[in-house]
């Protein structure tokens, strides 16, 4: 496949007996969808299949999902452990102020004031209360800053760099 594909999620376990998932969604990229959407459903971006997603709803371990063709448990146990990825083309529109966890990897972290760089966003990690940043030093170590307020001062998609707050990395490191 030439597209570029972004995964939105992974299926982790049936949920009661009438063909749901709970579904571990990526970022806001499942949320943004409207049922029935077609997305690819794989181990691997290589390894894709195309299914129907007729139903999500949110729930507190997450999203339950619903795809077509599958009216069991059985069905569903089949999904397992699947990777559920949209073309970037087709990903759902975002705010000004939000932002697709791709974008974020390969930008710059420098602090406020001075602008020093303090390195690049190798991975962006889902933790239950918030995101954070995974960042490569110059040194090759690595930091972990978490994406919440007071910490995260401006995004830069022009630029390709996220500033960070000088006190708040202090602290960090």
């Amino acid at each position: 496949m030439d597209a570029e594909l972004i995964a939105i999620g992974q299926v982790r376990k049936p949920f009661g007996l009438k063909g749901h998932c709970y579904v571990d969604g990526y970022g806001r990229g499942l949320a943004g969808l409207s049922p029935p959407c077609r997305v690819l459903l794989g181990a691997s971006e290589q390894q894709t299949r195309t299914v129907v997603i007729i139903e999500i709803r949110t729930s507190p371990r997450g999203y339950v999902c619903r795809f077509e063709g599958l009216g069991d448990r059985n069905g569903a146990e089949i999904l397992r452990g699947g990777f559920l990825f949209l073309e970037k083309k087709g990903l759902p529109a975002l705010k000004d102020n939000e932002y697709y966890q791709y974008e974020l990897e390969g930008m710059t972290v420098v602090t406020s004031g001075a602008a020093q760089p303090v390195g690049v966003v190798t991975e962006v990690q889902n933790f239950p209360t918030m995101d954070a940043l995974n960042v490569r030093k110059e040194d090759g170590s690595t930091v972990l800053i978490a994406m919440g307020k007071g910490i995260i001062e401006k995004i830069d998609r022009d630029k390709k760099s996220i500033i960070v707050s000088e006190s708040a990395l202090e602290q960090i490191i």
